[in-house]
């Protein structure tokens, strides 16, 4: 069944989100519009209830006819007026049971169910709006970095011939060396005296480091201000830590040492105005943000690890052609410079452009890495959310589906002659059906199906290089040096050798249809996102070290191919396509053509005659609809580029033969018939990219086609693309 997580996606993440959310405050309007009629109801049964129950204050002398009742026409009019007040009882009885039973709880529900659709609105618009805020400043990083690539090539090109850059580098390389030299004398200098210690820079950022990693830290609450002061100690804590670890005599000498950690600017005090360290609980201070520069950590808050792209990872000019790294050789000839090179105007403006780009490649990488991740927390979020408000809306249809079938029950139990009515409200209340009226809000209002974009790092010498999932197919083929990228195949791989492990084939079925965490998901992506493997055996062995589901491992396999810039069957052909299957429809599923074809090529030689026999059956039964359906297709996918066909073919074949495992077990044809439907809706979107209204009814018609006439389908493609390189050769 169709859900709010496959349907109310968008490119920006918050027009989908403002249909949902459009319709779901309107179902909260109609939990209104059910207690205004409640409450209107009762309180017409409030005011008829009272008129009947007084009717004998309103009939004159009636003390006075109902003195004798022997008399037979005043016994009948006492007996009318006791049932006319009866009856005004019961609809007394009916507007208080309204109140008690339907307007106060169904009230009280719909209050909260509206706060909860506002706390969902609230927390993923405001999630969508800081995402695309920072997803545009992350696009001007690029185009900052890119900018200054194209301006050092357009410097180089002008002001130096291949010799003269050349010569360039090698300088660069002697400042780099002379500048390492002065940063490792500086680090032995004196810095400061601490506590009647000398120290240099080296000695003084080892011991912050000793203070700010191993002394453990608190937050300290301003007194009459709600404000918290974070990463503080008191005098007394930092006093005994120095004693510990610095192998002072006294208690004096630590106070003095503590003295010059404030002076020099390492501390602060935070209990007022002052710059006196005390050896006192009372006195509290806090480690200062110049402390963690002095020290080389990352500041309190902030995440020191790197991605995994951007570990042990080089300057940015040592991508360019021109900067290789050197042999041994001219490593030792360079390992002394005590002299500033002689560098002329143009070196030292190239230099200072090759800084500039390195920075901004740093500074853009690391926030393309990190929007990303943002990114994946964002789409866990809105699937998490989106999930809860369908559940949300089911319960709402059915707490009014409920409060109606009580309403009528209270009517119904209390009065009989109110029957017809109170039939007809039953009939309309058995005509409330949820999830037909949330598959028709689906219907009606879907904005789009689950297509994350993901923020690539595009390096300007080397793209694509950095990362695995968000790059183009034909991009990541060419650097795997594979035909099928690496991270499908070896997917596809690993699963093979899963399949004898598990316990039955419904099992091995369910590991690619059950619902994974996006949550896991991403974790394994991030685990392989940002990997250099070297062959198909590295990557399975992080798979098999990671241990994850088979089921988790999976979806990653899906998320690849969603993550796609352009899908496996890519848009080019989508119209084409849409066009094949609505003049050629498949007739109804079944899953006999991939009997016949499994038949068609494994049976022994011994059976020959029954095999072309059966491969007869299927031609002559096989309809004309099918036989042009099939080859608009497969002239359709000729189209594809070389990657595309060999990675829809790789994905096919492993389907194909798993199918071919079911059919051997227990009632085998019924689970593979099944699979093949299943497997064909779970990775429709996965291979086209659907649009709005279509759903995802042609990704599975194609899907399924490709399983069913595989062999025929392939067959033509490989011989087509097997031409074309006879040709160009």
């Amino acid at each position: 069944m169709p859900g709010f997580v496959d349907n109310f996606w968008s490119e920006d993440l918050t027009t989908g989100l403002d249909v949902l959310f459009e319709r779901l405050y309107h179902g909260c309007e109609q939990c209104n519009s059910f207690i205004q009629l409640f409450a209107t109801r009762m309180q017409y049964e409030v005011a008829y209830g009272r008129q009947l129950y007084g009717v004998g204050g309103d009939i004159d002398n009636l003390d006075v006819t109902g003195r004798d009742p022997n008399v037979s026409i005043e016994r009948a009019l006492q007996t009318m007026v006791k049932s006319i007040s009866e009856e005004g009882e019961a609809h007394l009885t009916i507007a208080s049971n309204i109140e008690s039973l339907i307007l106060r709880p169904f009230s009280k529900w719909s209050n909260d169910h509206r706060e909860r659709v506002k706390y969902s609105e609230k927390l993923l618009k405001s999630n969508a709006r800081n995402f695309q805020k920072s997803r545009t400043y992350v696009t001007k990083l690029e185009k900052d970095y890119f900018n200054k690539c194209r301006k050092i090539e357009d410097f180089k090109n002008s002001k130096f011939n291949e010799d003269e850059l050349n010569k360039a580098m090698e300088l660069l390389k002697l400042q780099k060396r002379y500048e390492d030299n002065l940063a490792r004398e500086r680090e032995f200098q004196k810095f400061a005296t601490v506590g009647t210690i000398d120290f240099d820079y080296k000695t003084m950022r080892e011991t912050l480091t000793l203070f700010l990693t191993k002394l453990p830290k608190s937050d300290y609450k301003l007194p009459l201000i709600n404000y918290s002061l974070q990463n503080t100690n008191s005098g007394s804590e930092i006093t005994k830590f120095i004693l510990q670890n610095m192998s002072l005599k006294d208690m004096d000498h630590a106070e003095l040492f503590g003295q010059d950690l404030l002076n020099l600017g390492f501390l602060k005090y935070c209990n007022g105005v002052g710059n006196t360290f005390v050896n006192s609980k009372k006195f509290q201070y806090q480690w200062k943000n110049y402390a963690y520069t002095f020290a080389n950590l990352p500041l309190p808050g902030e995440d020191g690890s790197n991605s995994g792209a951007e570990d042990n990872e080089e300057s940015q000019y040592t991508n360019i052609k021109e900067i290789n790294d050197s042999s041994t050789e001219s490593e030792n000839k360079y390992e002394a410079v005590t002299e500033m090179p002689n560098i002329s105007t143009d070196e030292s403006t190239l230099f200072s452009y090759m800084k500039d780009v390195e920075v901004s490649d740093k500074k853009y990488r690391k926030e393309s890495f990190k929007m990303d991740t943002l990114r994946c927390s964002v789409e866990e979020l809105m699937i998490d959310h989106l999930s809860f408000m369908e559940k949300c809306e089911l319960d709402r249809i059915k707490a009014i589906k409920k409060a109606t079938f009580d309403f009528c029950s209270i009517l119904g139990n209390k009065i009989t002659s109110l029957k017809i009515c109170v039939d007809k409200m039953i009939n309309s209340e058995d005509s409330i059906d949820p999830i037909e009226s949330l598959l028709q809000l689906i219907s009606r209002y879907h904005t789009g199906v689950f297509q994350p974009k993901v923020i690539s790092y595009n390096n300007y010498y080397n793209p694509g290089a950095y990362q695995i999932f968000g790059i183009d197919l034909e991009t990541r083929a060419r650097l795997d040096k594979k035909v099928v990228p690496l991270i499908v195949s070896v997917i596809l791989s690993y699963m093979d050798q899963i399949y004898p492990d598990l316990a039955n084939d419904k099992v091995r079925t369910s590991i690619w249809i059950a619902p994974v965490k996006l949550k896991l998901t991403h974790e394994l992506r991030a685990l392989l996102n940002t990997q250099v493997f070297k062959d198909d055996a590295d990557l399975l062995e992080i798979l098999k070290k990671a241990n994850y589901d088979p089921s988790t491992v999976s979806s990653v396999l899906k998320i690849y191919l969603l993550e796609l810039p352009q899908p496996l069957i890519t848009d080019e052909v989508y119209d084409i396509l849409k066009v094949l299957y609505e003049k050629y429809p498949p007739e109804r599923t079944n899953f006999r053509k991939i009997q016949i074809d499994e038949k068609d090529s494994d049976k022994k030689s011994e059976d020959e005659g029954n095999r072309n026999d059966d491969a007869n059956t299927y031609k002559n039964t096989e309809s004309e609809n099918d036989t042009n359906r099939i080859r608009g297709l497969y002239t359709t996918l000729s189209s594809l580029s070389k990657p595309h066909i060999a990675t829809l073919d790789a994905i096919s074949t492993h389907f194909y033969r798993l199918c071919k495992i079911l059919r051997m077990g227990e009632n085998g044809e019924q689970m593979a018939s099944d699979f093949a439907l299943a497997i064909s809706q779970e990775f429709a979107n996965c291979i086209i990219h659907v649009r709005l209204l279509d759903g995802n009814d042609l990704g599975c018609k194609i899907f399924y086609d490709l399983l069913t006439h595989k062999k025929q389908i392939f067959k033509v493609l490989k011989g087509q693309v097997s031409k074309q390189k006879r040709d160009k050769d």
